[in-house]
């Protein structure tokens, strides 16, 4: 079992004790990606494990996710920059090599989810525009 910790699109979050296999299970689509992240410019990167049919079937993009992605990417942790690389859905973050995330770790994505209230707050017109462009990258609704 591998300890995950579980964070949504509308910044709820958990601690989560899973099977890497049984993933999806949790993110809501049958197959998962991983992609790297950070949560501070440290060095340190970290996994989250995604549903990548999220975004194509207009999911809730997910906030805390862009903006870690975004930060081990290139260092900058402003995730508004472009929506193309916004991940949707839940996801789960793990360890680099998907082992148990660590107490540090769940720190940094706490402090993360903080920024993301904070910057919603402050700036809604923005975060509304960010959100609006990664929804209409999906497939269209009937």
């Amino acid at each position: 079992m591998t300890i995950g910790f579980l964070v949504n699109p509308d910044l709820t979050y958990r601690t989560i004790e899973f099977e890497l296999e049984h993933a999806n299970q949790f993110l809501g689509g049958a197959t998962e990606d991983r992609v790297s992240v950070a949560f501070q410019e440290d060095g340190s990167e970290y996994a989250a494990l995604f549903s990548t049919q999220a975004k194509e079937q207009r999911a809730e993009p997910n906030p805390v996710a862009s903006l870690s992605r975004n930060t081990a990417a290139t260092g900058n942790p402003s995730f508004l920059q472009d929506p193309t690389t916004a991940i949707s859905g839940p996801v789960i973050f793990v360890d680099s090599e998907g082992e148990d995330i660590s107490d540090e770790a769940i720190a940094g994505v706490k402090n993360a989810i903080r920024a993301v209230r904070g910057y919603r707050e402050d700036n809604p017109e923005e975060y509304q525009l960010w959100r609006a462009a990664v929804l209409n990258m999906g497939t269209p609704q009937d």
